[in-house]
């Protein structure tokens, strides 16, 4: 039977009264993730010299000594099918029709390349993310090779700021057009509810400050309210996220569609959504995820209306030694008839 409440459910793994937990979602999942990537560090060589030999993770982690004090072989990190992100508002005008930098391109990618995505990875989410460059999780749809999309370089986002006509014109600190235009205080908008949103969007903006010399204010309302925010386009910078429905690259590249009910960041680009209707009557599969691979590489390195920070991930319990076959797909595709219990309690 099913264990609901999220510390009950651990609490019985550790107890012996559950042989796996499939979604860990405790306020100690950090410090589990940390003591897992603690004991694999562990025993580095041993576990890359069996991986290397052709042993699944699972195998490779049963063969190795017995965890000390502070670590753990039962827990683990799997790519889950899901990107966690920052939306611009791509529209020309703001509500109320203020002026909106971020409907230029070059602005978004400013402020995209700013941001340092490791460090975020590493010293705000510390789950064991992966970096995201992409909306498509990698590895996460067969046959789909994800483009490189934008990695961090500081650089690189000053002169796109400088290409979009931005400088200290005067010393005073302040980015100005020529026309006299200063950038404005940028609002970063994201959801009450989870210390992660108020975390990444604390980080971002001092990342954003120190790097583009711009301001930033963060503005919280809870999740129904940011809903209602984004669908009027009453935001510039705001948190989002998007769980794949369907292993296809589509269920994240629709969210840029020109029209779609998910793109709230009014978002349009003909040549985007002509490579859509394209792969759409693609006959040819591999022919066609070249096309949406087109499409991806259109969104996360040239337009960028979406900020990708990290692909999600799902944190599982189960011990290696005595079960086997619980997937790791991003997917998380689960057939219990492939769970196999090799040593009983």
């Amino acid at each position: 039977m099913p264990i609901e409440d999220n510390n009950t459910a651990v609490l019985a793994f550790d107890a012996g009264g559950a042989d796996w937990v499939s979604d860990v979602r405790v306020g100690y999942k950090v410090e589990l993730a940390e003591q897992a990537a603690r004991y694999v560090e562990h025993h580095r060589a041993q576990f890359d010299a069996l991986r290397a030999a052709g042993a699944s993770i699972d195998e490779a982690l049963a063969a190795l000594p017995e965890p000390v004090a502070g670590e753990r072989r039962n827990v683990h990190v799997v790519p889950n099918f899901g990107t966690d992100f920052y939306s611009f508002n791509c529209r020309p005008t703001l509500v109320g029709g203020g002026f909106n930098p971020f409907a230029d391109a070059r602005v978004r990618r400013a402020f995209a390349l700013a941001v340092d995505k490791r460090a975020l990875a590493e010293r705000v989410i510390r789950v064991g993310e992966p970096v995201a460059n992409t909306l498509v999780p990698p590895n996460g749809v067969a046959g789909y090779t994800t483009p490189a999309g934008l990695g961090h370089d500081v650089v690189r986002a000053r002169q796109e700021l400088a290409d979009a006509g931005w400088a200290d014109r005067n010393g005073d600190g302040k980015l100005e057009l020529a026309d006299g235009t200063v950038f404005p205080t940028v609002d970063l908008l994201y959801s009450t509810g989870s210390p992660r949103y108020r975390d990444l969007s604390l980080a971002m903006a001092d990342m954003w400050r120190n790097e583009l010399g711009v301001q930033v204010e963060l503005t919280s309302k809870d999740s129904k309210f940011m809903k209602d925010d984004l669908r009027s386009g009453n935001f510039m910078i705001a948190r989002g996220g998007w769980y794949g429905d369907y292993p296809d690259p589509t269920t994240f590249l629709d969210l840029c569609r020109t029209g779609d009910g998910n793109n709230d960041r009014g978002y349009s680009n003909a040549a985007f959504d002509g490579l859509l209707d394209r792969a759409a009557a693609e006959a040819n599969p591999a022919q066609r995820l070249a096309i949406l691979a087109d499409a991806e590489r259109l969104v996360t390195e040239v337009d960028l209306p979406i900020l990708p920070i990290t692909h999600y991930a799902t944190v599982l319990l189960f011990d290696p030694v005595r079960v086997r076959g619980i997937t790791r797909d991003p997917s998380f595709d689960q057939r219990l008839s492939e769970i196999q219990m090799l040593v009983p309690r």
